[in-house]
């Protein structure tokens, strides 16, 4: 799902508002890169740390 909305707003001109056209990329590659990159390692911590919780509960 966020696949298909990253892709219809990038690259449609749906989202497009006037007059904002040399504004473009609103996101840049750069800034994308760097969400992508934390959100992963923050999830791999997120879930380490929820493995050890319930390991504690199940030992």
């Amino acid at each position: 799902m966020c696949c298909i909305d990253g892709f219809w707003v990038e690259y449609t001109s749906a989202w497009e508002i006037p007059g904002t056209e040399d504004l473009k990329p609103y996101i840049t590659a750069k800034d994308k890169g760097k969400k992508w990159l934390f959100g992963t390692i923050d999830m791999a911590v997120i879930s380490a740390a929820l493995a050890a919780i319930m390991s504690v509960f199940i030992h």
